[in-house]
């Protein structure tokens, strides 16, 4: 059972900061694992009997269906691959949010964003689907000159929403994507921020460069 907080100016600034950034989305997990009351709230790694993932999974699944049921063709179809960050609100049972990976007709992998409501007793019901804000986009007019920055040594938690939400959600009209390159150690983890040119790059990376990055003791650590 969560542990509740008595009202914290703070802690609820920083929430709404969040709210209004990603919908509910991304969450910065707190300290000490409390969470204000009826609020939105991470769940915590990625471990397949978790109670919370287990009925996010069939909610998620769910989403991905009735994505389905709309669909305007073949090629529009999706394939639930697996949830990579997400969020729960207490309501009458539950809301979820979700981010998940899927694959389109070609096979091709990207994140999405899933609410989903968990009805008592009667089922789900999808309140948004959506492409994830930071998949990464490369439109023609940009196909010659688009290019990216590393961003080294991220922690096993910097996933794409909290780089794109927490971190860069400042520069989000410069960006055409966020992305991170997962080795098979923790420590081989690796973001990329995509943009249209390199001018657009070297001028957003001016408000960053020697800054700690949200929620950590680390600076930023770019490779240009």
């Amino acid at each position: 059972m969560d542990s509740l907080l008595p009202f914290d100016h703070q802690l609820y600034s920083l929430y709404m900061d969040d709210m209004n950034n990603s919908q509910g989305f991304y969450i910065t997990p707190s300290e000490d694992g409390s969470a204000l009351v009826a609020g939105v709230r991470p769940v915590a790694g990625d471990h397949s009997g978790d109670h919370h993932r287990e009925r996010a999974e069939r909610a998620a699944r769910f989403a991905v269906d009735e994505h389905n049921k709309t669909a305007a063709g073949e090629k529009d179809l999706l394939e639930f691959h697996g949830i990579m960050n997400l969020n729960w609100q207490p309501t009458v049972c539950a809301m979820y949010y979700i981010t998940m990976q899927a694959t389109d007709f070609d096979g091709q992998p990207a994140y999405y964003e899933a609410k989903v409501w968990e009805k008592l007793n009667s089922g789900y019901k999808l309140e948004l689907f959506r492409p994830a804000p930071y998949r990464l986009k490369c439109p023609d007019a940009f196909k010659e000159t688009i290019c990216c920055v590393g961003i080294n040594d991220l922690l096993p938690w910097m996933n794409e929403s909290y780089l794109f939400y927490k971190c860069f959600y400042r520069i989000r009209s410069q960006l055409l994507g966020v992305t991170i390159i997962r080795g098979e150690e923790w420590n081989s983890y690796r973001g990329a921020l995509w943009f249209k040119n390199r001018a657009e790059l070297k001028e957003c990376m001016k408000k960053y460069v020697g800054e700690t990055m949200p929620c950590s003791n680390k600076v930023y650590d770019f490779d240009f």
